[in-house]
């Protein structure tokens, strides 16, 4: 069967993509490496402007349904453990509260509306980076559980497999000279965190930055991005790690006191930012294309905006007779980039503060005093304009 799109990846762009497409009439194909319900190293807040996608997915009731806990505030605490708030409707959106949910029950969510729209959907797919392309149809590999190779064509290929995609290189790679300070993120789940009430809150430590906000079933979501070096220094012991990170920070430290850490780390690196470069004949979305800093907390925001954005000009382009995936992919990038392009350069100049205690240091201090100045940056990283303004 010669399918219209085939999609590499179930994750939130992924899917997102699948379901505009299918219900657009187009016979979608979505391959997936992994089997859902499955967790992923991700800081689970979703900010008020993913609530407008999912409405037009038609499933925010069923992400209430699902233990989604809402978000009405956010702190900031700076090293020494001072707070700045950061007041939810700059970037509400409309909406009075963001929402929290684990990527576990999220995906699978998102996965099962992909099927409801009618994508056939693979799990345990585990596609091969070979990849080529005949005449008018591409051409992918592949097999279930490590049985017998499996071909798919269809005339669009769209790469949504992630970070790590096989299809993509860093624009950037990794600078040898920095190795000790290249960026590693962990995520675990904690109990008996208490005083959050309805608060999700950002902690910056010498190394690094971590979030925590609660999730469904009692639980607290803590993920932090730190250098090499203090994982060296941490030796593989998790506490110490802690200690050298999340509870360095005053506030932090009492925040998690008496909490309990439950079930499995998830750890991933180094952590390359910017946008990748992709295999010809592909059009790549979400991380695939494009990975920005964490501490914008819209990287859910991003996947799910990318994969309605791929979908709507797939669906123009072929309605005005535009089978072209050369042409669709450069019109979906010329897009992105006018729409995301600013926010990705005003994340880069504010990691390139974080990093530096004197230069971090200042800048809190300034934000503590001047809130119009909170405001502009917070901005600048969304999809709302401020100084930065897209």
């Amino acid at each position: 069967m010669i399918y219209d799109v085939i999609v590499i990846g179930a994750g939130p762009a992924g899917s997102t993509v699948s379901t505009f497409l299918a219900q657009n009439g187009h016979r979608v194909l979505l391959l997936e490496k992994s089997r859902f319900p499955r967790e992923k190293l991700c800081g689970e807040f979703i900010t008020p402007e993913c609530l407008d996608i999912f409405e037009r997915l038609n499933l925010r009731q069923r992400l209430f349904s699902a233990g989604a806990q809402l978000i009405d505030k956010w702190r900031l605490f700076t090293p020494d453990g001072h707070s700045i708030e950061v007041p939810l409707e700059w970037i509400a959106n409309g909406h009075s509260h963001a929402i929290c949910l684990t990527r576990a029950r999220m995906d699978l969510i998102l996965l099962e509306r992909a099927r409801e729209a009618g994508v056939e959907a693979r799990e345990g797919f585990q596609v091969s980076p070979r990849f080529h392309a005949e005449n008018d149809l591409k051409f992918i590999e592949g097999k279930a559980d490590g049985e017998t190779i499996e071909r798919f064509s269809a005339r669009i290929v769209i790469d949504a497999s992630g970070r790590n995609s096989p299809f993509s290189t860093p624009a950037q790679q990794p600078d040898s000279r920095f190795k000790g300070s290249r960026l590693f993120g962990c995520k675990v789940f904690l109990r008996g965190v208490e005083g959050l009430d309805g608060s999700g809150e950002l902690f910056f430590f010498r190394d690094g930055y971590g979030g925590i906000c609660n999730v469904e079933g009692d639980r607290t979501n803590l993920c932090f991005l730190t250098t090499e070096e203090t994982l060296r220094q941490a030796r593989g012991d998790r506490e110490k790690l802690l200690d050298l990170t999340m509870r360095s920070n005053p506030a932090a430290r009492r925040r998690l006191k008496g909490s309990i850490i439950e079930g499995e780390w998830h750890g991933t690196g180094p952590i390359i930012y910017g946008r990748n470069r992709s295999t010809p004949g592909l059009l790549a979305i979400g991380d695939a294309n494009a990975f920005i800093d964490p501490f914008t907390g819209s990287g859910i925001l991003l996947a799910l905006t990318s994969g309605e954005l791929a979908a709507k000009v797939i669906n123009e382009s072929l309605a005005a007779g535009v089978n072209d995936l050369g042409a669709i992919a450069k019109r979906y990038n010329i897009l992105h980039r006018a729409r995301f392009g600013l926010r990705f350069q005003a994340c880069a100049l504010l990691r390139s503060l974080v990093f530096k205690p004197l230069a971090r240091n200042a800048l809190a201090s300034l934000l503590a005093r001047h809130h119009s100045l909170m405001k502009i940056i917070t901005l600048s990283t969304r999809q709302q304009g401020g100084l930065f303004s897209e």
